[in-house]
């Protein structure tokens, strides 16, 4: 057969054309459409769970994590792709020419494929997949402390309004304090001293407000931030009394911490469960590696068509490296490091989640404690004082001003208190989510 007038660059138009059509079709990327919170959703006083749910569909965070699973789910599809032929054309010129003068030339084109691409494909696979649970457990992870901060702030919120509120009573009390004693002062009843010693209280009563107040404003603006808003906010949130203190109260039955929360805190860890794919991940790709020593995968067999002056045939070639000189040793001793060294942090992971949970445990144990203990009884003791001294005044049995230390004192009281509840609670949440009682699934858009 004799191929005339044939042009060799007219492939490669073709092949160029096809590539840059293919580029042209492909979509431009695009920035994200952010949607940050709305704050009117942050006019109404929060609950916890309310404030949990906001921060967890904070848009750049669900950005995140899911931009983050979906590199891993591609890492998947790429290993379970099977590789595309190769289409091999080629054209040769002889360099003879026949009785009219025309060249002679030969066309061969076939195609050719790594026939034996499946050799690790299986252990690419699960290595791929092991690295996708490893990425979602760590998602997990990422909102477990997140749930920590959330409510940590939030506690930290009815802490604030607590005092402010009882900052600002007890600056009226100081206030009457100062008209009584300024009273008695000018039936001189009283000393320069009393009377100074008062003054010392209200201006220390005022401080408190100016702090409480400072405090309060500050942390509202961090947790808006925290929720996901994008400009300056200050929301409330609601009182939630003790019922994070009593929530898991079932754990202290005596000063020894459960022998049974150091199993419920490891099955429910997510920064083990992560290393532990992290391993399976490793050890799949160690046997990848030890099934690249034999390269089965660079073996490839090819078939074609050739058109030449002396008629058409077929050709079929096949191509397989000899492994002479490498066994690939570099890749097989850089999976055993890697598989060693994942293995020392899913151990030092797992000593982590029992020192993380034992910690906290014992810091609830003793803030539970002190709370159930002394910090409640010394707000009930002040309580019940102010209700007997306006009893005994309304009797007339004690004077105004000792009416109005035991309110001052009892205001005080409720405001060292809030301080105790505040991290007790704070404790209660940490030692519920260290036992997994507030995990959520991966938030991955899938």
């Amino acid at each position: 057969m004799k191929i005339q007038r044939f042009n060799p660059f007219l492939i490669v138009f073709l092949i160029v054309g096809s590539v840059w059509l293919s580029g042209c079709a492909a979509p431009e990327s695009s920035a994200p459409e952010w949607k940050p919170l709305d704050v009117s959703l942050l006019i109404q006083p929060l609950t916890l769970e309310q404030c949990l749910k906001l921060a967890q569909q904070n848009d750049i965070q669900v950005a995140q994590w899911k931009a983050r699973f979906e590199i891993a789910e591609a890492e998947l599809v790429s290993v379970k792709t099977l590789p595309n032929p190769v289409f091999s054309p080629s054209w040769d010129d002889m360099g003879l020419k026949d009785e009219d003068g025309e060249s002679i030339s030969s066309l061969t084109y076939g195609v050719s494929y790594p026939i034996f691409f499946w050799w690790p494909r299986d252990k690419k696979i699960a290595a791929a997949k092991a690295a996708r649970q490893a990425e979602m457990e760590k998602i997990i992870s990422e909102k477990r402390q997140l749930t920590i901060e959330v409510a940590s702030a939030y506690f930290n919120l009815v802490a604030d309004q607590r005092k402010q509120s009882l900052a600002e009573n007890l600056l009226k009390l100081t206030a009457e304090s100062m008209r009584l004693i300024q009273k008695k002062r000018e039936l001189q009843m009283v000393s320069d001293y009393e009377v100074e010693q008062v003054q010392a209280e209200q201006l220390q009563a005022e401080n408190d407000l100016l702090e409480a107040g400072n405090q309060l404003r500050l942390d509202q603006l961090v947790f808006a931030f925290a929720l996901g808003a994008d400009r300056p906010f200050f929301p409330t949130v609601e009182d939630c009394g003790d019922i994070y203190i009593q929530s898991i109260k079932n754990v202290i039955a005596d000063d020894n911490m459960p022998s049974s929360l150091i199993d419920d805190a490891l099955q429910a860890d997510p920064g083990w469960r992560e290393k532990k794919a992290a391993v399976k991940a490793a050890q799949e790709q160690l046997q990848v590696e030890y099934r690249l020593a034999f390269p089965l995968t660079d073996a490839s067999g090819s078939y074609g068509i050739k058109d030449a002056p002396e008629g058409t045939g077929s050709v079929f070639s096949f191509e397989f490296p000899i492994p002479l000189f490498d066994q690939n040793r570099g890749g097989i001793r850089k999976a055993q490091a890697e598989l060693r060294t994942v293995q020392a942090e899913e151990e030092k992971t797992r000593r982590d989640a029992v020192a993380v949970v034992s910690q906290s445990w014992e810091q609830y144990h003793s803030l539970a404690t002190q709370w159930n203990k002394y910090t409640k009884s010394i707000t009930e003791l002040a309580q019940k004082n102010e209700q007997a001294a306006f009893k005994l005044f309304t009797a007339g049995q004690i004077k105004y001003d000792e009416l109005l230390l035991a309110q001052r004192d009892n205001r005080q009281s409720q405001m060292n208190a809030s301080n105790v509840w505040r991290d007790t609670s704070t404790a209660a949440w940490e030692l519920s989510c260290a036992i997994g009682q507030h995990d959520s699934p991966a938030n991955t858009g899938h």
